[in-house]
């Protein structure tokens, strides 16, 4: 009987144990897959984030190099623009509106007398530093200019002309009348020009 009852006893142990064990191996295997689960979202937050900054590094790069690029553009305009304003300043001053530089003649004289009034323009050269006048009594009015607006008006006539120590009289008339756009029904003229070597030319009409 006693034997009974000690077999009976360590069965029931046995079968404790055993339950025992059972149930820390369910809790050691869900804790196993628990940390496992818990490591493999964190290296996946982990990557996002390695990827993020990833991205968020290379788009930084590339609006920088935009940026880079976009200032070396401007900087070049800039150099151009300089450039040329530059070259449109230099091609003003060796120009400079100096059109009388290019004149062949020191001093021109022209005197017309008409029935109704007369027409006289001078032109000195100077240095460099021309002088001029006009006056004119056709038509019944008296007009007269000087300095800078009697140059202004002779400009176009003056570089007009092609003449030389060798042109004749009468090309000499026939240049200034159509640079001057004067009547021919004169009743005198008279034209002088001295050239830059000192010579001389006259034409006179009566």
């Amino acid at each position: 009987m006693k034997k009974t009852l000690l077999s009976k006893a360590a069965a029931a142990l046995a079968l404790t144990l055993a339950a025992c064990g059972a149930e820390d191996n369910g809790n050691n295997g869900g804790n196993t897959n628990a940390d496992t689960g818990n490591n493999t979202a964190a290296e996946e937050n982990n990557m996002s984030a390695e990827e993020n900054n990833a991205t968020e590094n290379d788009g930084a790069d590339e609006e920088e190099t935009d940026n880079a690029e976009m200032n070396e553009t401007e900087n070049n305009s800039n150099e151009n623009a300089g450039n040329n304003t530059a070259d449109n300043s230099g091609n003003e001053e060796a120009s400079g509106g100096e059109w009388y530089e290019d004149l062949n003649f020191a001093q021109f004289e022209l005197d017309a007398e008409y029935s109704e009034g007369q027409y006289e323009a001078e032109y000195e050269y100077n240095g460099g530093s021309p002088e001029g006048q006009i006056e004119d009594s056709r038509g019944g009015e008296e007009v007269e200019m000087e300095g800078q607006e009697a140059l202004d008006e002779m400009e176009t006539p003056l570089t007009e002309l092609d003449l030389t120590e060798d042109s004749s009289e009468e090309e000499t008339m026939d240049q200034v009348i159509a640079a001057f756009d004067l009547e021919e029904d004169y009743d005198e003229m008279d034209i002088e020009i001295e050239f830059m070597d000192d010579e001389e030319i006259e034409a006179e009409d009566e």
